[in-house]
């Protein structure tokens, strides 16, 4: 596994304290964290950094727009391999579930979680993530 302290993770969620508090976590566990809160910047942020791993919302200024974002990279030979955990409370808004196992083709997230999300669930989730695309 590549060492913690290059790796780089991209948060892009408009809620702007969650986002903050998922990258003090993150950021007190060795990582170097970035906080897009709008698509637009996370893009610019994905192809000025290239993270190792991208924490992405998927309600946004529209409800598809991390759906969007997440197919759109894993159509991207430069970014495909870029592990994405999405971490959403789409469920609890909707109603709607989804998982990366059974709706494949429009979620193609590598990992699905919604929020909230316990520290230790997180970091489980992020460790398994990055130390594949190590």
């Amino acid at each position: 596994m590549a060492d913690k302290a290059k790796q780089r993770i991209l948060i892009i969620d408009d809620d702007l304290d969650y986002g903050n508090a998922l990258k003090i976590v993150l950021e007190s566990n060795g990582y170097r964290v970035e906080h897009a809160v709008n698509i637009s910047d996370g893009r610019t942020a994905i192809e000025k950094e290239h993270p190792d791993l991208i924490i992405l919302d998927v309600m946004m200024e529209r409800h598809t727009d991390g759906f969007e974002l997440c197919y759109d990279l894993k159509h991207d030979e430069a970014c495909k391999k870029i592990p994405v955990l999405m971490v959403t409370a789409v469920t609890d808004k909707t109603g709607f579930k989804f998982s990366p196992a059974t709706d494949g083709e429009y979620l193609q997230a590598d990992d699905y979680v919604s929020k909230p999300i316990p520290v230790a669930d997180l970091l489980n989730r992020v460790n398994k993530l990055i130390g594949r695309n190590s």
